[in-house]
């Protein structure tokens, strides 16, 4: 199944087996057929319990309760990791396939939600570098600039979702797009999306801060490096100068002229 642009991501179907060597599993889905146009009987109702409870021990620790819906003879419950579907054998797929696409976003939302998360504590440990940069921060240059490249790249990750988190009500609705509307709706897509964007803004807002600070610091530098080694060569050039004209200046001899005066009405 490939995700549509600009995801540019496919998801793979393994086998009950087990995922390949080397790979791992995002998502457990399990499929059951029911029997088309009739209403859930009491067996269906207590397979779909057997099902939620399925879906329950493999979701997240914190004791999430699953999303449930039911869709024109479709039941479907899912949670983070793993989703269990209850649908007549010729809407299967198509739901498989909504829920695969829907839980693909949520994963990406929350990974990148977990991502922020984890690097508060070292952007508060950043800030005071977004004020002032001084000689002894000069070793944090690389750590900032691999730091701003995360967050860009988080940036980037969001973006990419964004059509999808966003897109619109289609029309007519169909059962696929039904249960992608209210998947987005009951995990609150939008509304996370928001606050992730908003959390970003901060980030990149500190580390743009950091970095304008340390490029003024190392051209500040560079240009007192600069103007000292200026003076010095002046200095060095007045004392060069002065050297050579006391080792220069000599005692120079005048000429004398001796006038004789002749007598008058000697010869000339």
């Amino acid at each position: 199944m490939d995700f549509p642009a600009p995801v540019g991501r496919r998801a793979v179907l393994v086998s009950s087996g087990g995922a390949p060597t080397g790979s791992s599993v995002d998502l457990t889905v399990l499929t059951l057929p029911a029997v088309a146009g009739t209403t859930a009987t009491a067996a269906e109702n207590e397979l779909f319990a057997a099902m939620q409870q399925w879906v329950t021990a493999g979701g997240p620790s914190d004791g999430t309760p699953p999303v449930v819906m039911t869709f024109q003879g479709a039941q479907l419950c899912w949670t983070p990791g793993r989703g269990a579907i209850l649908a007549p054998a010729e809407r299967l797929e198509s739901v498989r396939r909504a829920m695969i696409e829907v839980a693909f976003y949520d994963t990406e939302l929350r990974a990148i939600q977990q991502a922020l998360g984890d690097s508060w504590p070292q952007l508060e440990a950043d800030m005071p570098l977004a004020f002032e940069f001084e000689e002894r921060s000069l070793a944090q240059r690389g750590p900032l600039r691999e730091r701003f490249q995360r967050v860009t790249q988080l940036r980037a990750r969001l973006t990419r979702i964004s059509q999808q988190v966003h897109t619109p009500h289609q029309h007519p609705p169909t059962l696929a797009s039904q249960i992608g509307e209210r998947f987005r709706d009951r995990t609150r897509m939008e509304s996370r999306y928001e606050f992730l964007d908003e959390q970003i803004e901060v980030f990149e807002g500190v580390y743009e801060m950091c970095g304008q600070r340390a490029n003024d610091f190392v051209q500040a530098r560079a240009g007192h490096i600069l103007e000292w080694i200026i003076i010095i060569l002046l200095v060095t050039q007045l004392l060069l100068s002065g050297f050579e004209m006391l080792a220069g200046t000599t005692v120079t001899p005048t000429a004398s002229a001796t006038i004789s005066q002749v007598p008058a009405g000697q010869g000339q």
